[in-house]
């Protein structure tokens, strides 16, 4: 089962910059290797006879890529912009 987008981005709140990086990228990860399938027209796969099916799971994946980028840039200016920390010393 999917949650929803701010659900997800709930979940992840208590996180470092660099781990919302690290999420950000998996969520990356699986959109282009999803596009690239899908593109190539494979559907092969075994995950296609699972529920959510892959393209539900990108879509949701979208979704919380939007979402999860909209956080990231609010914590970015919080944190790094407004406030005192550095990426350089973080990450």
């Amino acid at each position: 089962m999917m949650i929803s987008p701010n659900g997800f981005v709930e979940e992840l709140k208590g996180k470092n910059y660099k781990q919302l990086i690290e999420e950000r990228n998996e969520l990356m990860a699986y959109i282009t290797e999803y596009e690239k399938k899908e593109l190539a027209g494979d559907r092969s796969g075994d995950e296609w006879s699972y529920c959510p099916s892959p393209e539900v799971r990108y879509q949701c994946n979208l979704e919380y890529l939007s979402e999860l980028c909209n956080y990231m840039q609010q914590k970015y200016n919080e944190e790094y912009v407004h406030g005192d920390k550095n990426l350089e010393t973080e990450i």
